[in-house]
């Protein structure tokens, strides 16, 4: 435990739902926040974090720009020796980087310089990654390629998807934040240039990239299927239907039917089983439409599907 009260001035900056559990932890443990930034007020989050905040008597910072000028005196003025970034849609301009005498700490979920940018939850498990990790590194104007301050490794465990993954990521992100924040108290910081090369990235998924290309192999399908669940999800069309698939399981049998990829090949009770580019693939819970979300075997019972149907 931290035995000395914190001091510094810290400014917290960060959107739903890493900002919720990062804010309460450091609110918890006495760390001394003089202010909080979220989303703009015409962002769906804007509401329900305004109140998180305030519920806890902190002080809630509206904005509409970054850069507005009026805003930058406003951060200037709470004299905040440091900045605590945690999850933040916006490109933080270099007027408001410059209000904090320390700078800005930001929070990246994955081990920098691997998978700079938005979405590496995802990204580690569609590539099949073992490990990715926590990086806390000081924010400048290029997105993710700051003086890294401190990193943590994570395993991806072997049926991980985005939600467990970003789940262990934000509680070993507030611990970290708060061994640093410690640190900070009494030693200041110290942190160490990241270096050059071409590294993989993480990156938003398009619409059409949300889609099962049941051409792809069995293992890859379940990746993808795992790596949008449970925010996005990944979708295919039946019966012209769009359909959300939540989770799926490989299969070891052998499929010697010469139909397209995305044809359902066998029925039983309670499982069907889908024709992929190297094998075959159970559809074990998903949500047709808006009619039902449900499991395999409540799928046959409601639509009744046929061999030779397929998934598009």
């Amino acid at each position: 435990m931290f035995k000395n009260k914190f001091v510094k001035r810290v400014l917290f900056i960060g959107m739903p739902d890493m900002a919720y559990i990062c804010l309460e932890g450091l609110h918890r443990a006495g760390v001394n926040i003089v202010g909080v930034m979220g989303a703009k007020r015409d962002h769906p989050t804007y509401t329900g974090f305004k109140n998180f905040v305030r519920n806890h008597h902190l002080n809630f910072i509206n904005y509409d720009e970054l850069d507005d000028i009026f805003l930058i005196k406003k951060i200037k003025d709470l004299n905040a020796d440091i900045a605590i970034v945690c999850s933040f849609n916006y490109k933080i301009p270099k007027a408001l980087l410059e209000t904090v005498k320390d700078g800005f700490i930001n929070v990246h979920p994955s081990l920098l310089p691997k998978y700079r940018g938005p979405n590496p939850y995802s990204a580690v498990i569609i590539n099949g990654e073992k490990e990715t990790g926590i990086t806390l590194h000081f924010m400048t104007e290029e997105f993710d390629r700051g003086d890294i301050i401190a990193q943590k490794k994570i395993a991806v465990m072997k049926n991980e998807t985005m939600g467990t993954l970003f789940n262990r990521t934000n509680i070993v992100a507030l611990d970290m934040i708060s061994e640093v924040l410690k640190e900070y108290e009494t030693n200041g910081l110290k942190a160490e240039k990241q270096p050059h090369g071409n590294y993989k990235t993480g990156k938003i998924l398009k619409e059409k990239e949300l889609f099962i290309n049941f051409k792809k192999t069995s293992a890859e399908i379940d990746a993808l299927t795992r790596a949008l669940n449970p925010f996005v999800l990944a979708r295919t069309n039946f019966r012209g239907t769009l359909t959300k698939i939540l989770t799926v399981e490989l299969s070891n049998e052998i499929s010697k039917e010469k139909v397209p990829p995305g044809t359902i090949v066998k029925i039983e009770k309670d499982k069907f089983y889908v024709k992929t580019g190297d094998g075959l693939i159970v559809l074990t819970s998903m949500q047709f439409g808006s009619f039902f979300a449900g499991t395999s075997k409540e799928f046959i019972e409601i639509l009744n599907p046929r061999i030779g149907e397929k998934f598009e």
